[in-house]
């Protein structure tokens, strides 16, 4: 593909990196931010499929390979300003016989390979790309082979707010794409909120896995696997996985009650999420007036009567404002509490729970789809299934008791 994608980065060296965080965070906290965020850079590169190459400071080759693996490119950035070892980064890959050169830095989390991707297509049409930083910096900038890079690179206040403005500038005669705005973590209050993601588990070592790994794309994620009794292999996929025997509700709220993200994410285990879903989630929760958001419902295999399936169910989560715990909710930690959990009943638990979140705020059911098993139709049948679940909603809401619905449930 003729595609150089080059990571600036520092080697996490507890008091030499991210030295504005230290005052806040510690030295300590500060070094293993950096980690994460570069760990992270380097997952979402390596998913464009691009020729990838370090360019690092602050530690050996060794130190590097040992850290973020054998199969990378790495090559210290060298002396001069910024600008200078940006410059020298692309005329190496360039005289090495790439065609195009992305260059990004390790401080933008929401810079996924999707981005990435688009950045690298864009090149095909135009001479340069580039995304915004909100400090008035940039977090990423390519070229075409065809460009000469030296007037992008001069003349620069390299760490000043006019960064992406004097580029531009640089750039005048050139087209030009640019990448949505994203925000660089610079100070304290640049840290994106941690998401505390909750698996309730029973017997999914088929699912798990899949939905584990997207899980994983995520920046400042942690995993809280709850599992009900599995008598499969699903403990091994998740060995520190707690263990609650008393429903999916239960399941859930003790999950919540050890998470330590100040967003939760209530996530079954044969439900996949969208790209970039970390993102998502936070843009979605910025707003205040938010309770709780959801994904659209899509189903992962194709059967007759599919389309019926997902029309219905995001109809009612949409118009309805009643999505279910198979589309992924999430909310604040602290509207969580205030609500009280999921209520501990052994059936229709999200449903009751997403009702009691309106008094809180709005319900938003995302654009973007999460991917759900569509096992249970295919095992019982379209018109069955259908039917049950709207039985389950009309005996609910007359007020037939939760424990005789499950029962009438589960014996189907």
């Amino acid at each position: 593909m003729k595609n150089r994608l080059i990571i600036f980065t520092r080697y996490p060296v507890p008091g030499k990196t991210k030295t504005r965080l230290i005052p806040s965070l510690g030295k300590g906290a500060a070094a293993a931010l950096q980690r994460e965020m570069t760990e992270h850079t380097v997952r979402q590169a390596r998913s464009t499929g691009a020729d990838l190459e370090v360019r690092y400071t602050g530690g050996t080759v060794e130190q590097m390979r040992d850290w973020l693996g054998t199969d990378l490119i790495y090559a210290e950035q060298g002396e001069g300003d910024l600008g200078e070892r940006m410059q020298r980064a692309c005329e190496d890959a360039f005289s090495k016989g790439w065609k195009k050169a992305l260059l990004v830095g390790s401080d933008c989390p929401s810079n996924d390979w999707k981005n990435l991707t688009e950045a690298f297509q864009e090149l095909d049409s135009h001479d340069v790309v580039i995304g915004p930083a909100s400090d008035g910096g940039y977090y990423l900038i390519g070229l075409g082979r065809a460009v000469s890079t030296k007037p992008l690179f001069e003349n620069i206040d390299w760490g000043g707010e006019r960064v992406f403005e004097q580029t531009m500038q640089a750039a005048s005669g050139l087209s030009v794409h640019q990448l949505p705005k994203r925000h660089d973590v610079d100070l304290v209050e640049d840290i994106p909120p941690k998401i505390s993601v909750i698996v309730p588990t029973l017997n999914e070592e088929g699912h798990l896995f899949q939905t584990l790994e997207k899980v994983r794309e995520g920046f400042g994620v942690e995993i809280i696997v709850v599992d009900g009794g599995s008598s499969d292999g699903t403990r091994s996929i998740f060995p520190n996985a707690l263990e609650c025997k008393n429903g999916r509700a239960a399941q859930q709220n003790l999950g919540a009650e050890k998470a330590s993200g100040e967003i939760l994410l209530f996530l079954h285990a044969d439900t996949i999420l969208p790209d970039a879903w970390d993102r998502l989630v936070r843009e979605t929760l910025a707003d205040e007036s938010v309770a709780v958001g959801a994904f659209r419902f899509k189903v992962g295999e194709a059967f007759c009567g599919q389309k019926f399936i997902e029309d219905t169910a995001n109809w009612r989560s949409i118009r309805g404002g009643l999505p279910y715990g198979d589309q992924g909710l999430f909310l604040r930690k602290e509207v969580f509490e205030a609500a009280g959990g999921f209520p501990y009943l052994p059936i229709m638990e999200d449903y009751a729970f997403v009702r009691t979140l309106r008094h809180f705020g709005t319900v938003v059911t995302r654009p973007e789809a999460a991917i759900t098993s569509g096992r249970r139709w295919q095992q019982h049948g379209v018109v069955k299934v259908t039917l049950v679940n709207k039985l389950m909603i009309l005996g609910y809401q007359l007020g037939i008791s939760p424990e005789r619905l499950a029962r009438f449930y589960r014996g189907r």
